[in-house]
């Protein structure tokens, strides 16, 4: 097959794309490379003309300032538009989410309407925030917008608006398929139009060394932090914890925070970390926590009812399950750092997981089986 990949945000189709380069396929990634995270891609799509002349850049943060909107967004979608003109077709495109690029809306309407004319196979992942997830929190039992109504999330509360609406509209009314990535998006999705159920994460485990870090003294507990997503993955909570942590236990650990830094330097500063604090409102693994587990740390993630349930998995079998609560989240690394062996143990184990149910390859395999039953618009009702 020859395959688009449009948008990244995580690393999920870069190891999407080693998958099914490892089958056989051919394989294109478009991104923006997300901001300071810095992911690969094929076609890495920057404002090259605006941020790289001086008045112009500064006339695009002035611009920005006053009206919200930002011009090096356009330039992406134009790029965008470069590209795929002289394409030729593919037979699967797929998109990392309905607004894979950010370009202004009537910029992503036209990537979208010439990626519909270059396949017959056009799919959306459920795959972080969008229009109908965050219609549908109400059937999490967590969710940070539910749980502190007095913060504002407003890269969130833009996918709520009439504007984005009616393009969500647009974007789904071109689509053929739906394909959610974890237990946090299937629940909004289930039952809709051309959903097609759930496929795990992929991870590259020859990517991600399995080296288990038997030096336990002292135990180091790594804090990585999106800035713009501090509330939203439970930031605050974590330092509340950590600050008791620190007071308890004093040089028996070691607490390592980061910020916003690049996908390949965040890799490095945990390479020697035990436990790895991830999210406190998800279901189910964000991608940080399993390529962290690959490496056979203990995450502190989404890892409750459900998912043991669907994995057959014992509480805590291979992630700790957080919750937005300070006291819990404190007594899970109290645990840990009185039954050190316990890192050990829960790490192998997390690396078996992952060799289990998110090897790329095997995942990739599930995608294409996916794909491959989906009726192109033209043959469908024929």
């Amino acid at each position: 097959m020859r395959i688009l990949l449009v948008g990244e945000y995580s690393n999920l189709h870069n190891s999407l794309k080693t998958g099914l380069q490892s089958l056989g396929h051919e394989v294109t990634l478009m991104s923006t490379g997300d901001a300071f995270k810095k992911y690969p891609a094929d076609v890495l799509l920057r404002a090259k003309r605006i941020e790289g002349f001086a008045p112009l850049n500064w006339y695009r943060k002035a611009l920005f300032q006053f009206t919200g909107f930002d011009i090096a967004n356009a330039e992406i979608g134009y790029r965008a538009m470069d590209f795929l003109f002289d394409q030729k077709s593919f037979d699967v495109i797929q998109l990392i989410n309905e607004y894979p690029l950010k370009s202004p809306y009537f910029m992503e309407r036209r990537v979208i309407e010439r990626l519909r004319a270059l396949t017959e196979k056009l799919v959306i992942l459920a795959c972080g925030d969008d229009y109908i997830y965050l219609n549908n929190i109400d059937k999490l039992p967590h969710h940070p917008a539910l749980q502190h109504p007095e913060i504002r999330f407003p890269y969130s509360e833009k996918y709520l608006t009439a504007a984005h609406k009616k393009y969500h509209e647009y974007v789904f009314s071109k689509k053929d398929a739906v394909i959610s990535t974890d237990l946090d998006y299937n629940p909004a999705y289930e039952g809709k139009p051309e959903y097609l159920g759930m496929i795990p994460n992929p991870v590259c485990l020859e990517k991600l060394e399995f080296k288990p870090n038997t030096n336990l003294k002292p135990i180091i507990i790594f804090h990585g932090i999106n800035q713009t997503n501090y509330y939203k993955k439970g930031n605050d909570l974590f330092e509340s914890a950590l600050a008791e942590i620190e007071k308890k236990y004093g040089n028996r650990i070691e607490v390592r925070t980061v910020r916003n830094l690049p996908y390949t330097e965040y890799l490095k500063a945990y390479d020697d970390a035990h436990i790895v604090l991830d999210q406190a409102y998800a279901l189910d693994q964000g991608y940080n926590a399993l390529e962290a587990m690959a490496r056979g740390k203990v995450a502190f993630t989404g890892a409750g009812k459900a998912f043991c349930k669907r994995y057959a998995l014992a509480k805590n079998e291979v992630a700790i399950h957080t919750v937005p609560d300070v006291s819990q989240i404190v007594s899970d690394l109290q645990d840990l750092i009185e039954k050190p062996q316990r890192i050990l143990e829960l790490g192998r184990n997390a690396r078996n997981f992952i060799e289990k149910h998110h090897n790329a390859q095997e995942i990739a395999a599930r995608y294409i089986a996916v794909w491959e039953k989906i009726k192109p618009k033209s043959k469908k009702g024929a």
